[in-house]
């Protein structure tokens, strides 16, 4: 954009030049067509400039579009946590998660349940995302989504394999504390963050809140008679028992 309006002036001080050929690059005259610029071209220069610039947000918006309907699965999982984002949570304080910290813990997760499996999800996340949507039509927004039973089930489906690997808290969460800092995004590209993004790494107190997010919606419902029976059926007695099991861990060292 301002290499856009930096060309535009040197248009206007060409122009000006073949109509005076006295003219003098000289800082008054800087000044001077500087003036005439913006008073005589304005309206001109202004219309160019916004459609330049809705283009490219047109555009950097389609982008953000079409990576989100491709994995809307992913989506649906960040969605869980995302309240632990600044600028909601500030990045100095040590239960702040960076967006910096998406990518590890994609990572962990393909290690902790398997490329195969997460792609199942990507792909049953995007049937449904494309089934809500369809529903929806001209009014859908991503909370039609987020609060659709199916994703929800979903993205527990993948928590509960989650939890079975964490029979032993402390030590896959430490485990997945490193992953998480050995893949951690460019801070170039979550600069708007703030300044700390650039040193950010996830500490312990970080882990545990991103956990008991992940694992929230079954924390509503495991411990109820009534609300954890559909749990049980789907998932079994072994694997409620560690999922709550995990909760109480993770409960514990939140408090």
């Amino acid at each position: 954009m301002a290499d856009t309006v930096l060309d535009l002036f040197i248009e206007h001080m060409q122009e000006a030049a073949k109509l005076d050929e006295d003219i003098m690059l000289e800082p008054q005259e800087l000044v001077v067509q500087r003036r005439a610029f913006k008073k005589d071209k304005e309206e001109k220069y202004l219309r160019l400039t916004q459609k330049i610039a809705e283009k490219w947000l047109s555009k950097i918006e389609k982008d953000h579009w079409d990576q989100s309907r491709k994995r809307p699965f992913e989506r649906a999982l960040v969605q869980r946590f995302s309240h632990l984002f600044p600028p909601t949570e500030p990045l100095y304080d040590e239960g702040t998660v960076s967006r910096r910290a998406l990518p590890g813990i994609m990572a962990s997760f393909e290690k902790l349940a398997g490329c195969e499996f997460i792609e199942q999800c990507q792909g049953a996340g995007r049937k449904i995302f494309a089934q809500v949507k369809e529903n929806q039509g001209k009014s859908f927004t991503w909370d039609d989504y987020y609060h659709d039973p199916a994703i929800g089930e979903l993205v527990n489906d993948l928590m509960a394999i989650i939890a079975w690997s964490f029979k032993d808290a402390n030590v896959r969460m430490k485990w997945m504390q490193g992953n998480i800092n050995r893949h951690l995004a460019a801070p170039e590209d979550y600069a708007f963050e703030g300044d700390e993004v650039y040193t950010w790494t996830i500490k312990e107190k970080a882990m545990v809140r991103l956990l008991v997010a992940l694992l929230s919606d079954f924390k509503e419902k495991i411990f109820h008679e009534e609300s954890r029976k559909p749990l049980y059926t789907r998932y079994g007695e072994k694997a409620c028992e560690t999922i709550k099991t995990v909760i109480l861990q993770l409960d514990e060292a939140n408090s």
